[in-house]
């Protein structure tokens, strides 16, 4: 049996990882050095492929199947970001990923307010930027929905409102990364799972085209430095 990780990964027009979530893990196998192969999965064939491997659906989310999942060497499957990780942290526990540290817990609460504030780019921006015909028409009918309007009218409603709205929790990310002087990490000069977390979000945001303007904004310097030193465990994008 191979003693790779299969990483299910959403594709992209540009043949890279684009996603924040698929990215938490991929920077997880990268920056221990797990061997690793990237299978690509569109949105709509998600349900139909993992349901083929036999992984139960998401309980405490509002969509059944996300990506990422794994296929782990002993042939088990392990689906959603937080499960994988804590699995690989088990089976290639070094370097660690310091998953007991506190700045997780902080982390898991205050990002969500970051990409929340964020949505109204972000999400208009995704299908535009990244996204193949079929995932395309899947990601536009499945959040206009939920959005109850066209992407571009929810974008040209709300976008310049949500710069605004993203001061505030950008600002206090960033006051989190200057409790820690030695940096540019959480711990210093040690990455940690709640620094992939953060990046995950800053690659889609670059990858979106607004990193420049996001890191401008107050705090925006803690998370450049965080984003900047994070260079080597980035360059794996595409297989």
């Amino acid at each position: 049996m191979s003693d790779e990780v299969i990483l299910y990964d959403l594709p992209s027009k540009g043949g890279f990882s684009w996603s924040l979530n698929p990215w938490k893990t991929r920077l997880v196998l990268n920056y221990k050095g797990i061997p690793y192969k990237t299978e690509w999965v569109e949105y709509p064939d998600l349900k139909p492929t993992f349901t083929k491997f036999g992984i139960p659906p998401n309980t405490n989310q509002p969509w059944e199947y996300t990506s990422p999942a794994v296929r782990l060497p002993s042939g088990e499957y392990v689906m959603e970001s937080r499960a994988i990780v804590d699995k690989l942290e088990k089976l290639y526990p070094s370097p660690p990923l310091y998953l007991d540290s506190p700045y997780l817990a902080r982390v898991e609460q205050l990002l969500p307010k970051v990409a929340t504030a964020f949505r109204p780019i972000f999400m208009p921006g995704v299908p535009k930027t990244f996204l193949n015909p079929p995932s395309y028409a899947y990601f536009v009918a499945s959040r206009e929905k939920s959005v109850g309007m066209t992407l571009d009218e929810y974008e040209a409603k709300n976008a310049e409102q949500a710069w605004k709205d993203v001061e505030a929790p950008v600002k206090e990310l960033g006051e989190l990364y200057a409790e820690n002087p030695d940096g540019p990490f959480l711990l210093g000069k040690q990455l940690s799972y709640a620094d992939i977390m953060v990046l995950g979000f800053l690659r889609m945001i670059d990858r979106l085209g607004h990193k420049e303007r996001f890191l401008a904004l107050e705090g925006g310097d803690k998370l450049r430095a965080l984003y900047e030193a994070s260079a080597k465990w980035l360059e794996r994008d595409s297989y």
